[in-house]
Order: structure tokens, then C-alpha cells, then sequence
């Protein structure tokens, strides 16, 4: 499968994650492979599971794809990161192995970037498998005591009733077009998240630097409901331990002692009523916090350069 070349058109580097989800990958790299926009790199990063020889082959059949294969998993933060440093392109493109690209989305992306080179992080529309029902056309959250973040469009019939680009605070990390230099000047994911949050942390990055983060709703994308590979537990373990560090990075001083409250003390004694089966994962998540937030507020004070 060969992709056209052009050397008129900036270099793209599309980054794939992927974990034991194989039979999802196809699909994904024939919508990158059938995209109208011509020079493309594929990069796909693999953290190793039970299914990463299955998904060496798979890579193999794609001529412009490169197999990136790391040694342990690294997470989501981790694989992204290792794809961003290795992209060639001016712009990367961040996706995962369960989203198929309507065929113009790079295309899309490109025309805006070259538009607006002071933009940050750009994403457009994804639908749920159905292909009808919007997923997320980006978001707003805020850290306030109670964490929030609303979702544009989710639930909606995917009517075109969004056709101008606009402006949010938070895109999916899923779904993100950006330049490659920007991405590394701000250190791309934060690593130490591995998971959950890190798309939010992300964008606070980006917001403090004075970029915006910018909807282009005529790029699509296609998300398939493929299984999560880890546990209950694993879960509840990194959306706590991450949703505390986002807190002290990124939210404003007077709000910390209520979440930490509210998330910490109330939630903590919830579960031990209602799930104990995340109360340890909730203690080790909290040990963590304990042990990286010197650092973390450390974190809070730095400003990065664009």
C-alpha cells in the first residue's frame, strides 16, 4: 500500500498508539493510508502485550509504516512521547489504534495550521461507531472544588450544525494535530500520568503558554468501542493519582484544600462503603501523590517558552 508523495506539502508525522487491540488496527491504518492529503509518515508505537507480534505483521503489510516497539509498556503518555521524538514531520498528528480518519481529516488540519501558524493544539469531530452520534467536539473544563468538564456535543446527531472553527480548553488526546516543535517544547504528555488527565494537563500547558486550542470541526474521526485493556482497579489507581497532580499544577490555591477534601477524605470513605475494591488503589495512588507532589509543585511554577 503506497501513499503518493508530494514535496510541496509539509510532512505530516501521524502517530498511532497501540496495546493488544489487533483486531482494531487495520481499520485504522487503511483510513491513514487512504487519506487525500499526500505526505504522510506512519509511525506506530507499541507497548508490548500478548498481541504485539500479531500487530508486528499487521505494521509489516504498510509500506510508508514504521513499527516503533517499546521494551516495557510506557502508557499512553509514554508511547505518545516516544512517537513525538522520533516524528520527522513539522506536524504530528496523535491518534490510537481504534480511530478510523474520515479521508480529508489531515488534509483538513493542514490547510488551518498553515492559516494560523501561531495556533497550539487543534482537533476536530469525533463520532461514535454508529457514525451518526457525536462523541466529542471538544470541551470545557474547569478545576474549581468539584472537577468539571463538559463535553460539546456528545450525544448529538452529527447534523454539520458545527461548520466554523472555535476555540476550547480541552481536546481528547486521542485526537490531536499540532506542530511537532511545539510538542516538544512543552515536553509532550506528562510521562509520570501514564493515563487519564493527561489530555487536560495538556491543554493547561498550552492555554498558560498563550496558544489556543482550536476545534476544526471539518475534520473527522471514527471511534470504534473497542475494549479497555486494564482492570477496574488500574484504572481507579491512575485517575486519582492524576487527577490529584492536575490539581496541584495547574489549580488555583484557594481551591486545593476543598478538592482534596472532596476527593480525598469523602471519596476515600465512600468506597470503603460502597467499592473497596478501589480503596487500595486508592491508598497507593494517594502514596504516589505524596511522593511526587515536591516536584509537581515545582511544576506549577514553571513557565515554558513558545
Amino acid at each position: 500500500m503506497k501513499l503518493a508523495h508530494n514535496s510541496n506539502s509539509p510532512l505530516v508525522s501521524i502517530v498511532v498508539v497501540s496495546y493488544d487491540r489487533p483486531n482494531y488496527l487495520p481499520a485504522a491504518l487503511d483510513s491513514i493510508v487512504a487519506q487525500s492529503y499526500p505526505n504522510l509518515e506512519i509511525l506506530v508505537v507499541d507497548n508490548p502485550s500478548s498481541s504485539s507480534d500479531e500487530i508486528r505483521e499487521i505494521v509489516s503489510r504498510y509500506d510508508r509504516a514504521r513499527l516503533i516497539r517499546n521494551q516495557q509498556n510506557l502508557g499512553f503518555t509514554g508511547a505518545m512521547n516516544r512517537g513525538i521524538e522520533e516524528a520527522k514531520g513539522p506536524y504530528v498528528y496523535c491518534t490510537l489504534d481504534d480511530l478510523v480518519l474520515h479521508r480529508d481529516c489531515i488534509s483538513t488540519f493542514v490547510e488551518y495550521a498553515e492559516g494560523h501558524p501561531q495556533s497550539g493544539l487543534l482537533s476536530g469531530i469525533l463520532i461514535n461507531e454508529d457514525g451518526e452520534t457525536i462523541r466529542c467536539a471538544g470541551g470545557v473544563y474547569s478545576l474549581s472544588p468539584v472537577f468539571r468538564r463538559t463535553i460539546i456535543g456528545s450525544g448529538e446527531r452529527d447534523r454539520g450544525q458545527f461548520t466554523e472553527a472555535y476555540d476550547v480548553n480541552y481536546v481528547p488526546g486521542g485526537m490531536i494535530f499540532a506542530q511537532t516543535e511545539l510538542l516538544r517544547r512543552l515536553g509532550g504528555f506528562r510521562r509520570q500520568f501514564f493515563m487519564y488527565s493527561e489530555d487536560t494537563d495538556l491543554c493547561a500547558r498550552v492555554t498558560k503558554a498563550g496558544r489556543a486550542i482550536t476545534i476544526v470541526p471539518q475534520a473527522k474521526a471514527f471511534v470504534s468501542d473497542a475494549p479497555h485493556a486494564f482492570t477496574h482497579k488500574g484504572i481507579a489507581f491512575h485517575k486519582v493519582k492524576n487527577l490529584f497532580s492536575l490539581y496541584l499544577i495547574h489549580a488555583r490555591l484557594s481551591v486545593l484544600p476543598e478538592f482534596y477534601l472532596r476527593y480525598g477524605v469523602v471519596k476515600f470513605l465512600r468506597a470503603l462503603k460502597s467499592d473497596r475494591a478501589i480503596v487500595w488503589p486508592m491508598i497507593k495512588a494517594s502514596a504516589w501523590f505524596l511522593v511526587n507532589a515536591p516536584a509537581f509543585l515545582r511544576e506549577r511554577y514553571r513557565r515554558v517558552s513558545l
